[in-house]
């Protein structure tokens, strides 16, 4: 019996745009985004002088520059090879350069039509489908990336709790999100092949999930229990948490300033924390805020928290969305 494949119109119907147009409110939240960051630049240029600012550019580092879009670079490749293994696994190889650009498009969908990643699991289930991958292997591979990258974001939000000195009830967020990742985790391993049973008719009420789960269901068990290949995602994945903070630390570095490794790691995850939270795509504004005062919790001032923070704001969320739109367009065309 041949192995069923994913129709266009089932990758449509994750997706609620397909052709990547932002509907009104998607504007709305995006310029409110762009305020709070606005408004906290203005704020932070008002509790400083500017001559901080002027002497923080002078004094920048483009070696370090350099370094800081290396690591981001590697952030990709990595999140490919994550595709690479779960796809691999099942006899179906993918190319390094399309792998990359999965994640360049992936990344665009998720923060321009933020829908809880429903959108960027649409995109990269089309990219697959379209390589002649059949359903099974796709929705596999869609759950062990998700489910991997959720137990590391709880383990590298644990060690961050542990060795951080926070507010209570920062303390209690944190807390809540190491035991949600790690519920995801176990909630999408377990459905594939009637799995989570008295879950799905509750998924099913909502019309997004409802659509999202019938698709994963038709997942190999076997292919999500693989401990080799959840080991190597779960991996990839704390890898590039911590490259994204090592990426804040060399932005300071590049600034004059040679910040607690450890500090930064638990200031990245706080922000990340509210960046999970908020409302806007890809947490802008409340991101940003986060980053900068946790930054000047562990000392960092906040001229330079704030240069920082927007350094790898730069070149983790805007640059990225560049190279983004154009693989998404082309994957989307096809």
């Amino acid at each position: 019996m041949p192995e069923e494949r994913n129709t266009d119109e089932e990758t449509d119907l994750l997706m609620k745009n397909p052709q990547g147009r932002l509907p009104p409110m998607s504007w709305m939240v995006w310029l409110t985004g762009a305020a709070a960051c606005a408004a906290l630049i203005l704020v932070v240029t008002h509790l400083t002088e500017e001559e901080e600012f002027l002497s923080l550019l002078k004094q920048m580092d483009v070696r370090w520059l350099v370094l800081a879009l290396g690591l981001q670079a590697c952030t990709y490749l990595l999140q490919g090879i994550v595709w690479r293994v779960a796809t691999g696994a099942a006899g179906h190889a993918l190319p390094l350069g399309k792998s990359y650009q999965i994640s360049l498009a992936m990344l665009f969908v998720d923060q321009a039509l933020p829908s809880a990643g429903i959108s960027g699991v649409a995109v990269v289930s089309g990219a697959l489908s379209r390589m002649g991958m059949p359903r099974a292997v796709v929705a596999s591979a869609v759950l062990v990336d998700n489910g991997m990258y959720y137990l590391a974001y709880a383990a590298c939000m644990a060690v961050a709790l542990y060795n951080a000195y926070l507010p209570t009830w920062v303390d209690v967020a944190m807390l809540g999100f190491v035991l949600a990742g790690a519920a995801m985790c176990w909630v999408q391993l377990s459905l594939p092949n009637g799995g989570m049973r008295w879950l799905k008719p509750r998924l099913r009420r909502f019309a997004k999930l409802a659509k999202l789960v019938d698709w994963l269901d038709h997942a190999h068990p076997a292919s999500v229990k693989n401990k080799r290949v959840l080991l190597t995602a779960f991996a990839l994945h704390v890898v590039n948490f911590l490259l994204d903070a090592t990426t804040i630390w060399v932005a300071a570095r590049a600034l004059g300033v040679t910040a607690s490794p450890g500090g930064v790691f638990s200031s990245f995850m706080v922000s990340t924390l509210f960046r999970t939270i908020g409302i806007i795509p890809g947490g802008l504004g409340t991101f940003e805020t986060a980053s900068v005062m946790s930054l000047k919790s562990i000392g960092l001032p906040l001229s330079l928290g704030l240069s920082a923070t927007l350094l790898f704001r730069g070149l983790s969320f805007w640059l990225p969305m560049v190279p983004g739109l154009v693989c998404a367009k082309r994957m989307l065309k096809r």
